[in-house]
This record gives structure tokens, C-alpha cells and sequence, in this order.
């Protein structure tokens, strides 16, 4: 049952005001501090703790950006085609292209095994914010404290391990104001069930991406296994018998991934100025150069199609939310009430007058981080090396240089609870195109020499006196790493090993090591640490103004948000229904003439006349939803499956800064068209039954 923890450092909610509470259906909850009395005054419901147990044990962080949920007591998992696609581009191929065609398992035998896929599901939360704040000692030196900080957070996450045999993480909240260590059940046998063909799973395709009215069948189903048997998953969740309700309550728990509803206005500037606008130049080149890869055959785009999706699906994201930046309004807003809170801040002497402030200390580690930006992004980050082989040899080579030093004192992501994971990514088996590797590695050294220049050292040393293109496919066909024996060989040889290896990727990662770690250092030191500092005092200044508040920024963390499923009004008045109907996506195919992206598959063309063509399709709701949530539940009161989201619309995208509770809307498939479809169209009797529905 999940543990009360009272917050003894939070925030106030900048988006409103100082004075008023939290707007409408506003926050993305952490289940520690769920918003019960708002919904018990507002909706008359109670969230009781087994309610809210439930939730907890039934919701899934799937991979490495979506949400999911069990849906069964034999380990059905269900999320979105889009969430899933990854996993199936790796089980395709030529011959069974399952992201064209889709795929059903019609026995237990037939689910496919995926490959790198890992379910984690929160089994237990514990408030660790004295032991973390206690090891960082006033007046440290920033180096100092930083590695006092991941010392005891990799000792906390060790000492849970061996307790629970979970796999535990420690979460910051509030910028450093709140750390609460979370344990969770992991499962990294993972089964392809079924996915519907990807014209009907991302039907509209990217013109209709953030738009409203919608209508995708955005699901798949997994299953999670254990000893090779499908896992007990008695915390579940049922299908409801009836679907959702315009203007009924609904809840959706799944993991959010990042908002910046709480950061300073200098930060803000600086993303809206630097950040995201190199950003947005990275996108660009990644969509175009695969475009032009994919437009050269049938085949071709076969191979990058999951990759063209993410990146026109980020482009889009990132678009929305560098324009929300750039609105007037909505940063006079932020300016306004950062104002208010450092002038009443200033009032009650909890800055001291002629004091440096938090807010001058976040704009110094800003200056800094735009001197480092963009080499730390290249270099350590590794954008400038954008191919499979060299995240393998980066794992390899940092790996057995942190495993000699103490626990303590590694970078957080090579301690001793995190080695498994490296062992499993590296363990894992992947389709290898060496055409595709090469085109993304010669567009990101392309990128590398534009930005730090042709003529300097380091860029000298990478190109080797050749080309991006002759580099990225010197690179490519020279290195081992893409064969698992090879890797494994590597990673069981430790340091000796690599250094005597003679693979290019990993002599190139040797190479720049030095100038990578370099950068790290002064992030660390000079942006991250003064930074994580000085928001932990903005956060415990609005707990002394202002008291208990509500939710921290999203960070991949199981979140609960509530909202009602609710239409839109237009500006000339006219309204725009809460829900679409499967009716309306053969309407809104020939509407477009039936071409891609909005041509229908055989299999529903053909079961048209066996369709209720007034059951419900997709729903919009005022749940507070950003990226990550896809995958998440939508669930009623009774904690019944209502629908699945997958999308929010495009007022939804300023949701990154700030929640707009007029038009904003999350978007989801709806229970009643997943049930009719694989009832009708797909004949998945199997999966129907084991969501007592058949």
C-alpha cells in the first residue's frame, strides 16, 4: 500500500499566482501526495489507498519513453502502436514486415520474443530527502558536493537492492527539494501479442500528429514473462463494459516525462534562445537524412521507418514547445510571478539584502552552460555520433574504466546497481543495417565538423583526414561491435581488453574520452550542481511562503492526473465533440481520397459491414498529460479501463511550461474501438478473453 509521506520541501504553483489553488484539473500527481481533497470537493469521490495501490502495481514504465499498464493476471501488457513499434521494427524483416502488417499471436507459442524491451512497475515508494540533503555539507565546494551526493544516492539504491531484490532508483522532485527512493519489479522478457498495421495504428500519420478530431487504433499488446512462463500480474485492470462518458471523471497514471513548469525565467530564456533552437537544427538534419534514405526503395524504408516517426514526431513536440517559449504572453506571465515570489521572498528575510540569490546563481551556471553546450552535446552526449555501435562502445569502454574505482565514486549510470542494465542492453540482439548506421553516423560527424570546426584538434583527430561520409563508413564496416559474441568478449575482458582492442569504435571512443569527460566535469561542477543548489533554495523558500502546495515537474516518474472527458469550443462558437466514431475514420479516409496517410488497411476495409460504425473511436479529456504519458490508462472511478492515451492536441504542447485548461486536451484511443476491433476486424478471440470481453 502506498506510504503517506508529507512534503516538508515543495512548490508553489507558479502557473496561477500566489494567492489562488491549483486551476481546474491542473497537476501531474505524485501518488506519495494525490490531490484527494480537490477531487473528493469537486467530484464527491474518495481516492482510497487500495484504489490507489492498484493503480500503482497495474501501471507500467515501458522502455525508456512510454507508459503501459497489465490488463491481465497472465501478464497482458497494453500500451500504443506507437510505444510498442520500436520493439516490432526489431522482429521485422523483409519477408514479415510487422509494422506494415501487424501482427497477432494466435497461441501462447506465437508471441514473439522482443529483444531490449524492459516493464518496470513501482512496487514500493520511501522518503530518502534527510540522507541525501544531510551528506552535502554547508559551504562545499560544488565538486565536492556532487560527489558527496552520488556517493550516498548510490549507497541508498544499493542497500535497497540486496534488501528487496527490486530494482531501485533515487528520484529528485523539486529540484533537489525532495528525493525519494523508488523500488521496482522488473521484466525484460517481453512478447509481441498483437499490434494492428501501422496505417490504421498511426492513421492521419503526421499531419494529423497534435490535431483534433482523431482516429487511430494507437494499441498493442505484450506480455511480460518470468522463467520463461507468462508473469502473475494480479494487480490488474479490467476493461470497463461501456466505455467513457462525455463529461464523465477519469484518471490517467502512467510517467510523464519532462516539464519545465517551475524553472526560472532565465533558464526558460535560455531554452527558448539556445537549447532548443540547436536543438531543432539536430532534429532537422536526422528527419531529412533518413527521408532521403527511405525515398531510394521499398526496403529501405522499411528500415528506418520506426526512427522517421520518432524524429518527425519529436520535430513537432519540439516545434510546440519553442513556440510556447517564444510567446509574449506566456512568458510575461512567468516574469510576473517570479517577481512576486522574490519580492515577497525579499519581504519575510528569507533572502538577505545585497545576498546573492538563487536566481543570480542559476543565471551564473547559465552563462556556463551556454560556453559548453554545444561540444558537451556532441562529445559527451554523443550526438555527434549518432549510431548503435557507438552507445555499445562508450557502455564498454566507460564501464570497465568506472568498474575499477569504488562504487562511490563511478558516474551514477556504471554503479553497482545500474551494471545489470548495461550488461542486459549489451546482452541484447538487434537487426543490423549497415547502410542505415552509415547514413546517420556520416549526418551527425557532418554535423560534429560544422559546429566545432574542420581545423579543430579534436575534429582532426575523429575525421582522420577524411570525409563524414568516408569516416562514418570506415567506421561502420571496420567495427565488431554490432556481433553480441564480440561485445560480450569486450565487456568480460574489462579494462585490459579494451584497451588492446584494435575496433575502430572503441579506439574512437578512447580518443575522445579526455575532451568528453572534461566537458562532463565542468557540467557537473559549474551547471549541475550550482543549479541543483540553488532551485533546492527557491523550492524551500515557497514552502516557508506559502505552505504545502501540490506536484513537482514531470520526470518519468509514476504520476496520477484527473480530468473529465470534454469537448472543445471554437472561436466562432461552434463546438467540437468530446468523442469521434469508428463511422468517422472511414468518412475521414475518403475525405482525403484514401491516401497515405490516411489510407485504411484491407482488414478494415474489408469488415466494414460487420462494424458498429457508431462505437466510440477517440476521446479528448482535460487529463494534464505530456510526452511519456502515451501508453498511459485512462481509467473510471471503478479503476475500469476507459481508454488508452496517445496524443495530446496541439494547445496541449505549451503544457511543457504551463497548464491551459481551455483548449488544451489529452487525446485517446477508446476502450469501446479497441474492443470492437479485435472483435470484428481482427478476430483476436484469444486476447479478448483474457480481458473478459470475448
Amino acid at each position: 500500500m502506498v506510504k503517506k509521506i508529507f512534503l516538508f520541501a515543495s512548490a508553489c504553483l507558479l502557473m496561477i499566482g500566489f494567492a489562488k489553488s491549483v486551476s481546474a484539473e491542473e497537476g501531474m500527481w505524485l501518488y506519495t501526495n494525490p490531490p484527494q481533497k480537490a477531487i473528493q470537493e469537486k467530484y464527491g469521490f474518495d481516492l482510497t489507498p487500495e484504489w490507489l495501490d492498484l493503480m500503482q502495481k497495474s501501471s507500467i514504465r515501458f522502455g525508456n519513453g512510454g507508459s503501459a499498464s497489465f490488463v491481465s493476471s497472465d501478464g497482458l501488457v497494453m500500451t500504443n502502436h506507437h510505444v510498442g513499434i520500436g520493439a516490432v521494427q526489431k522482429l521485422s524483416t523483409k519477408e514479415n514486415n510487422y509494422v506494415q502488417d501487424g501482427y497477432y499471436a494466435k497461441t501462447q507459442a506465437e508471441e514473439l520474443k522482443c529483444s531490449g524491451v524492459e516493464l518496470n512497475v513501482l512496487q514500493e515508494i520511501r522518503d530518502v530527502t534527510r540522507r541525501v540533503q544531510e551528506a552535502v555539507r554547508p559551504g562545499m565546494a560544488p565538486d565536492a558536493a556532487e560527489k558527496a551526493r552520488r556517493a550516498v544516492i548510490s549507497a541508498i539504491e544499493d542497500e535497497a537492492e540486496k534488501e528487496t531484490g527490486l530494482k531501485c532508483q533515487v528520484e529528485a522532485f523539486f529540484n533537489g527539494g525532495l528525493y525519494h527512493l523508488y523500488c521496482y519489479k522488473k521484466y525484460t522478457d517481453v512478447r509481441l501479442v498483437f499490434i494492428p498495421e501501422s496505417d490504421i495504428g498511426f492513421f492521419g500519420g503526421d499531419p494529423d500528429n497534435f490535431e483534433y478530431p482523431r482516429y487511430c487504433l494507437d494499441v498493442s499488446f505484450f506480455r511480460a514473462y518470468e522463467n520463461d512462463e507468462p508473469a502473475k500480474t494480479p494487480n490488474h485492470l479490467k476493461f470497463s463494459e461501456s466505455g467513457a462518458a462525455d463529461g464523465e471523471l477519469v484518471f490517467v497514471s502512467g510517467h510523464p516525462g519532462r516539464t519545465n513548469r517551475f524553472k526560472t525565467v532565465a533558464e526558460l530564456k535560455f531554452q527558448r534562445d539556445s537549447l532548443n533552437p540547436f536543438g531543432m537544427q539536430k532534429v532537422y538534419r536526422k528527419e531529412v537524412a533518413l527521408k532521403a534514405f527511405a525515398e531510394q526503395s521499398e526496403e529501405n524504408a522499411r528500415r528506418v521507418h520506426t526512427e522517421i516517426f520518432r524524429w518527425t514526431n519529436y520535430r513537432k513536440v519540439r516545434l510546440g514547445v519553442l513556440n510556447g517559449l517564444q510567446d509574449a504572453s506566456l512568458m510575461s506571465q512567468k516574469e510576473a510571478e517570479e517577481k512576486a515570489l522574490r519580492e515577497a521572498a525579499l519581504r519575510s528575510g528569507l533572502i538577505a539584502p545585497g545576498s546573492v540569490s538563487p536566481w543570480a546563481q542559476i543565471e551564473k551556471a547559465l552563462r556556463q552552460w551556454e560556453a559548453i553546450m554545444v561540444p558537451y552535446d556532441l562529445l559527451e552526449a554523443g550526438e555527434g555520433f549518432n549510431t548503435q555501435a557507438f552507445a555499445y562502445a562508450r557502455s564498454l569502454v566507460r564501464l570497465a574504466q568506472e568498474s575499477e574505482k569504488p562504487n562511490a565514486e563511478r558516474l551514477h549510470e556504471f554503479s553497482d546497481t545500474a551494471i545489470p542494465g548495461i550488461r542486459e542492453s549489451l546482452e541484447s540482439e538487434s537487426p543490423f543495417y549497415e547502410d542505415v548506421e552509415i547514413v546517420k553516423l556520416a549526418d551527425s560527424l557532418g554535423l560534429l565538423v560544422e559546429k566545432l570546426g574542420a581545423d579543430t584538434p579534436v575534429v582532426q583527430q575523429i575525421m582522420a583526414g577524411k570525409s563524414p561520409q568516408e569516416r562514418a563508413a570506415e567506421l561502420v564496416r571496420g567495427t565488431k561491435l554490432f556481433d553480441k559474441q564480440k561485445r560480450l568478449a569486450l565487456l568480460d575482458g574489462g579494462l585490459k581488453a579494451v584497451k588492446a582492442s584494435d575496433d575502430p569504435m572503441i579506439q574512437l571512443i578512447l580518443l575522445i574520452d579526455k575532451y568528453a569527460r572534461e566537458l562532463r566535469k565542468t557540467m557537473e561542477n559549474d551547471v549541475q550542481e550550482p543549479m541543483r543548489q540553488a532551485y533546492s533554495k527557491i523550492a524551500d523558500i515557497r514552502f516557508k511562503l506559502y505552505g504545502t502546495t501540490v506536484y513537482p515537474d514531470a520526470t518519468f516518474t509514476l504520476r496520477l492526473a484527473y480530468g473529465n472527458v470534454k469537448g472543445l469550443k471554437n472561436a466562432d462558437g461552434t463546438t467540437v465533440p468530446a468523442m469521434t466514431n469508428m463511422g468517422g475514420t472511414f468518412q475521414h479516409a475518403e475525405e482525403h481520397k484514401s491516401i497515405e496517410p490516411y489510407q485504411l488497411p484491407k482488414s478494415w476495409l474489408d469488415a466494414r459491414d460487420r462494424l458498429n460504425l457508431d462505437t466510440p473511436m477517440n476521446l479528448i479529456s482535460t487529463n494534464d498529460i505530456i510526452g511519456g504519458n502515451s501508453g498511459s490508462p485512462m481509467v473510471n472511478k471503478a479503476g475500469e479501463i476507459v481508454g488508452l492515451v496517445f496524443d495530446g492536441n496541439r494547445e496541449s504542447l505549451v503544457l511543457n511550461f504551463i497548464y491551459e485548461e481551455e483548449k488544451a486536451r489529452a487525446v485517446s484511443v477508446c476502450s469501446n474501438a479497441i474492443l470492437e476491433a479485435l472483435r470484428n476486424i481482427y478476430h483476436a478471440d484469444r486476447v479478448l478473453e483474457e480481458l473478459g470481453r470475448k
